[in-house]
């Protein structure tokens, strides 16, 4: 049963065309066996119609629709197509013939539909299997490229998908290097005095890469999770003064049944660290998370003054433009993100929305 399974989800685009053409030859093949004439015949002769029809059709249908068209009409050898399709035209009507010929030969003439049309009205059923033609080509070709459309705008749909996928992952994995970079300077620093925080925060930053290479490797984690790990690196931050509560973490709300992508938060929390000002101070970087029915976070961190050199290091940042891509690739137009930038403070707002 799993093999079976496993076959149906790799084939289940051919089986659902399978079961397409089915149906349209259904209702073709239907349409002949009510509208043919009944002439002093049972259902089982009209069935041999039915044969008829599909002896000549269905062959037509698919050596247009599998070989000529993909291979002369999408070829871009247009000439040849055409001069196929009026010479398999002129031809129809008499191999049709012939086939009504082979079958009126086992059935009595007097109870056959078929008889009429090739004793009397020969040249009148040409012009009308001639016609007949033509619109089973026709058919064939309609089906051919709606077909080929729904295929190609699948293809594309997954390209764009692993698209997206490959470019969020990107923009993901650059928040790692930047974070560890800075981490260890910081473990450099505590080290470097001989401190006595640097192997409590060597521990602390075995935990957050932990997080960030294991269970962070997934669309969406627990808000409850996202919010343990934003402690943990704000308590990996406060090792670095001697001040408490450098930056309070106020959350409301029930965090318990929400999710968020992973990682999502820090970008923020890091950048108020870093480009914070009088961070011995305590409240220096106020962060508030409110999990409503939205999900609402923001940060506030005071600035230098405008005449004091800020010193940038050679890592860069990971900027707003960043995450803001990650948003919209996440969430798409289920989120908001204001920044509220003074000469004296900047405060980012970041809205999730419920369905986001």
């Amino acid at each position: 049963m799993t093999k079976l399974r496993i076959w149906f989800e790799k084939h289940a685009q051919d089986v659902i065309v399978v079961i397409l053409h089915a149906i349209a030859w259904f209702l073709y093949l239907g349409m002949f066996f009510i509208t043919s004439n009944p002439q002093g015949g049972s259902p089982v002769n009209r069935m041999w119609y039915i044969i008829s029809v599909a002896l000549t059709d269905v062959p037509l249908f698919y050596f247009f629709y599998l070989n000529a068209i993909p291979r002369l009409l999408a070829g871009k050898r247009g000439w040849l197509f055409t001069g196929l399709v009026l010479g398999i035209t002129a031809l129809y009507p008499a191999f049709r013939y012939g086939t009504d010929l082979l079958i009126i030969y086992y059935l009595p003439d007097y109870q056959s539909p078929l008889s009429n049309l090739v004793t009397t009205q020969f040249w009148s059923a040409y012009g009308v299997r001639g016609l007949s033609c033509l619109f089973v080509i026709s058919m064939a070709g309609m089906g051919k490229f709606t077909f080929d459309w729904f295929k190609n705008a699948r293809i594309r749909r997954e390209l764009e998908t692993q698209n997206l996928t490959s470019e969020l992952a990107f923009l993901k994995s650059q928040i790692n290097p930047h974070f560890l970079f800075n981490t260890l300077n910081n473990i450099h620093t505590l080290a470097y005095k001989k401190s006595d925080k640097a192997p409590e925060a060597i521990m602390k930053l075995s935990e957050l890469m932990r997080y960030m290479l294991y269970e962070s490797d997934t669309e969406m984690v627990p808000l409850d999770t996202e919010i343990g790990h934003l402690r943990s690196f704000i308590g990996l931050q406060a090792l670095r003064f001697k001040t408490q509560n450098i930056a309070t973490l106020d959350i409301s709300g029930n965090t318990e049944d929400k999710m968020i992508a992973p990682l999502l938060l820090l970008p923020f929390v890091e950048n108020a660290f870093k480009h914070g000002y009088n961070l011995k101070n305590a409240g220096a970087i106020k962060i508030n998370l409110d999990a409503g029915e939205s999900i609402l976070f923001t940060v506030e961190n005071e600035k230098p003054p405008v005449d004091m050199p800020v010193q940038k290091d050679e890592a860069g940042g990971i900027g707003l433009e960043n995450i803001s891509r990650r948003l919209e690739l996440i969430y798409r137009t289920h989120y908001t993100l204001d920044v509220d930038e003074s000469s004296s403070c900047f405060k980012i707002k970041l809205t999730l929305k419920k369905n986001g």
